[in-house]
């Protein structure tokens, strides 16, 4: 009996190799390197579906490059579109549908304005409209882009590592241009020196979008309105014993059952080694980690 048990386990471990030796198999990774990207330190990257067709947009310090995106994942190139004034690099990249129409919204980062282009059916971009910076917005070295939508209308979040930082906010229009409804400026109370990631949950109804501050260390929430104007609900910095805020960099979130979080990463400012580019010399927290923070507690709703 136990010859018997001894071969049948031997079976299974072999049937259990070769069923993931040729699970490993199928899922070998495809690489392609393309010598022919116009774009230099590529810096960007998103995806759309538009008609059932995938398209892979990616920028960097030249062209936007568009790549149609087949089963298989293989990546053909289609265009590439020079940015305003040859300028860049491409930052924040999102593209979003607009009352039927798709458009790709993009951050000319040393341009100090915000493209937008609308995506035709093969993929390839138009541009529409563009909107530079004045001393009421906050889009110099503009960084990270946020589409919120209301229920009549949607709005795009701009914010970035502007010397004199803050968040600037605009209505999006039909033919996608641009119409600025609101900037607040960077004080002492909110995280938007440096943002670097934006997020947004909808909690009881009411629209909230995250911001990290990465110069300044920490996260705001801001309640965002149906007319696209927005009001700071309550900021969280770093601290020394259970945050890891310093040079809070990317953001997300994720819904679990009926509970709300988001998630936040950092770039430790003890890895920048250029004299000037850190504002705020203090290290509080010297080793790396991720903070998962739940909203829900802090939100009043108004």
């Amino acid at each position: 009996m136990r010859n018997i048990k001894s071969v049948i386990l031997f079976s299974i471990l072999l049937l259990s190799q070769i069923g993931f030796s040729q699970i490993s198999d199928d899922l070998m990774l495809y690489r392609k390197d393309f010598k022919n990207i116009s774009g230099d330190n590529t810096v960007s990257i998103t995806s759309y579906e538009k008609n059932g067709s995938h398209f892979v947009y990616a920028g960097g310090d030249g062209n936007v490059d568009v790549y149609s995106l087949d089963k298989e994942g293989i990546l053909t190139p289609i265009s590439n579109h020079e940015l305003y004034m040859k300028k860049g690099p491409v930052r924040g990249m999102v593209a979003d549908n607009i009352n039927g129409t798709d458009f790709l919204f993009l951050g000319n980062k040393h341009g100090n304005l915000i493209e937008t282009f609308k995506i035709l059916t093969n993929g390839s971009l138009k541009r529409v409209a563009l909107v530079e910076d004045t001393d009421e917005m906050y889009l110099k070295i503009n960084i990270t882009l946020q589409v919120v939508h209301m229920k009549k209308a949607s709005y795009l979040f701009v914010g970035g590592l502007e010397e004199t930082p803050g968040l600037s906010c605009f209505k999006i229009q039909d033919d996608g241009k641009l119409t600025h409804v609101q900037s607040m400026k960077d004080d002492e109370t909110i995280y938007t020196d440096g943002v670097i990631g934006m997020f947004t949950h909808k909690i009881e109804g009411k629209s909230f979008l995250y911001t990290t501050g990465f110069q300044d260390n920490g996260v705001s929430s801001f309640r965002v309105y149906e007319n696209g104007t927005f009001k700071n609900i309550n900021n969280i910095g770093d601290n020394t014993t259970d945050r890891y805020l310093t040079g809070a960099y990317p953001l997300t979130g994720v819904t679990l059952g009926d509970d709300k979080y988001v998630i936040v990463g950092h770039r430790h400012h003890k890895y920048y080694e250029r004299n000037g580019f850190i504002k705020m010399h203090i290290l509080v927290k010297l080793t790396p980690g991720i903070r998962v923070i739940d909203p829900l507690p802090h939100f009043p709703v108004d």
